[in-house]
């Protein structure tokens, strides 16, 4: 069945072209092709408009990918779109998604380009294990967004870990000295953590993270990011989280100080700790 009265409503199309995927689905592979079907709003410019030809607020998605790329302007979007809420786009919202590409990108060539030592014994253990728990505790959030199809959270959630966890914290932490290398274990672990974001990264960012994914190692066909296995939750330790989080925030705090107050970070300072507990 195709509406053929002047007048097509976006259910009547939206009902075709899903009935179409079913039919095309049982008929070739025996099977429903899905069982949910994910419904946005509609999306709007930022002054809360309907995009149409006559107002020209309808941007050409071929020259935002060519500005972006595909995968900022998807991360764009998404980033827009909160559930059950209409898309309030905005282009800056996809060159955010092109700087957190940059970012991802930036830190596989900061982590490909480390020398390793193999004789080398002093592996991050501490560093490994914080990101590690902190890994399972933002999956175990994207997972709880993904049953509620909370996608634009789902993506938030992942950004974070990728941004700040993984590149701001964890690569800074277990980086070797200018021009040293890198223990074989921190490496390895380094490595698989990279891994294990791209995977998180995949359904927003297909060709970016398909691209590192293939640069990572040599790899077949059948061993491709896109038929690759979803991460499993494991437990995480709160209390270590929380310990972290705490530490992160005094760095932070001095870092603050130091720049308030023009002291370099290549100069020494001595810390004290007031301990007011009797």
């Amino acid at each position: 069945y195709y509406p053929t009265n002047d007048l097509v409503t976006a259910p009547e199309i939206l009902f075709f072209w899903v009935a179409r995927m079913i039919m095309a689905g049982r008929e070739f592979t025996g099977k429903k092709p899905f069982t949910n079907v994910y419904l946005t709003g509609i999306v709007r410019d930022k002054l809360g408009r309907k995009m149409s030809k006559s107002l020209g607020n309808s941007p050409d998605p071929l020259e935002l990918i060519g500005k972006y790329g595909a995968d900022g302007v998807r991360v764009g979007m998404l980033m827009s779109s909160p559930a059950g809420n209409d898309l309030m786009f905005d282009e800056s919202y996809c060159e955010q998604g092109r700087n957190f590409a940059n970012k991802i990108w930036n830190a596989f060539r900061l982590v490909k380009g480390w020398e390793v030592d193999e004789n080398l014994e002093n592996p991050n253990t501490q560093a490994i294990t914080w990101f590690e728990n902190r890994f399972n505790e933002a999956l175990t959030e994207i997972e709880a967004d993904f049953k509620q199809y909370r996608l634009s959270e789902a993506l938030m959630a992942t950004y974070k870990l990728v941004w700040d966890d993984f590149c701001s914290w964890f690569l800074e932490m277990i980086k070797p000295g200018y021009q040293q290398p890198i223990d074989a274990v921190t490496f390895k672990a380094a490595t698989e953590m990279l891994e294990a974001n791209l995977k998180l990264l995949h359904p927003y960012m297909p060709f970016l993270t398909e691209e590192i994914w293939q640069h990572i190692a040599e790899r077949s066909t059948e061993d491709a990011l896109i038929v690759s296995s979803w991460p499993e939750i494991k437990s995480f330790d709160q209390q270590l989280i929380a310990d972290f989080d705490f530490a992160s925030e005094v760095i932070a705090g001095i870092r603050t100080i130091r720049k308030d107050k023009n002291i370099s970070f290549k100069e020494t300072i001595d810390l004290k700790v007031l301990n007011n507990e009797k």
